[in-house]
């Protein structure tokens, strides 16, 4: 799955395999995915972690009451998706636009974190040598 398939809420409802609570719940699948997340469980010991496609806020621990949008809310009240607060297909072009915007903006910051770090990494084993020559 590509990353920007995750942008489409039918994409998300797909990645909820093993979700533990039905339709007659508020937390299912489709408000799940409304809200902007998509499954990220590895196995029945986390078969209720989600993740937001945009802000990447991942969360547990899902009762079958509770609302998305407002755990989304909660806990990452500055996600660009929260702050517009509409299901996809509402979304108007600039709306949809700006969405696109932030995601390319936080997927740039993760990689430069990454990067950082594996660069950390090498210069403490280039450091290492170092000394050892010493």
């Amino acid at each position: 799955m590509e990353c920007w398939d995750l942008f489409l809420v039918e994409e998300r409802i797909k990645t909820f395999k093993n979700w533990p609570f039905s339709d007659k719940n508020k937390c299912n699948v489709k408000n799940m995915a409304q809200a902007g997340f998509y499954s990220v469980a590895t196995g029945a010991d986390d078969a209720d972690a989600a993740k937001c496609f945009l802000c990447g806020k991942e969360l547990d621990g899902w009762e079958p009451s509770d609302d998305p949008w407002a755990e989304h809310k909660s806990h990452a009240a500055k996600c660009a998706f929260v702050q517009l607060g509409k299901n996809e297909d509402d979304l108007l072009l600039p709306e949809l636009l700006s969405v696109i915007k932030q995601y390319m903006i936080n997927e740039t910051k993760r990689i430069a974190e990454l990067s950082k770090e594996q660069i950390d990494e090498k210069s403490k084993v280039v450091r290492r040598r170092c000394l050892v020559r010493k």
